[in-house]
């Protein structure tokens, strides 16, 4: 289940191509009959809890990124919580790296979704220079990211078609 919250206003169709983009690939993985929330939020609020929850010397404080992802268990513990966690995405960062790529809002917050599960999950990577995820990253922290985003397309894809 995917427990949507909009603390800023998404496009109209997003919400439901989203959930279909992450339905998908909660399929696929195993964990359908689990909770993922994510909140669709501006720069100054994922700018916020970045500085609140990034080790500082981690961060840019005053940059905003795409997504963060507050998992809440650890991979490896015996008993999996029916709640994954939580993601977060600026939806004013997501439109700029859209308008960057040359692809729709929609497409981006999908892809942003699906880079978010796949943290709740408990996968990691380098972090990428220039764009947040970037599709064409390689290495083999990268292929689980990849595989999950292909899932997660193929959902989002079969929505726009039913449109």
């Amino acid at each position: 289940m995917i427990d949507l919250h909009a603390r800023k206003t998404p496009p109209a169709g997003l919400r439901p191509h989203l959930r279909a983009s992450l339905n998908a690939l909660m399929a696929h993985l195993g964990v359908a009959d689990r909770e993922v929330t994510v909140v669709l939020v501006g720069d100054r609020a994922i700018v916020q809890l970045k500085r609140e929850t990034w080790p500082e010397e981690d961060i840019d404080a005053d940059a905003a990124t795409d997504v963060l992802s507050f998992p809440a268990w650890e991979p490896g513990d015996p008993f999996m919580p029916p709640h994954l966690g939580d993601i977060f995405i600026s939806l004013e960062t997501a439109q700029r790296q859209a308008d960057a790529r040359g692809h729709s809002l929609t497409r981006e917050v999908a892809l942003l979704a699906s880079h978010g599960l796949t943290h709740l999950l408990g996968h990691d990577h380098p972090h990428a220079e220039g764009l947040g995820y970037e599709e064409g990253a390689t290495g083999p922290q990268w292929q689980v990211f990849h595989d999950h985003w292909q899932v997660a397309q193929a959902g989002l894809q079969r929505g726009l078609k039913a449109e």
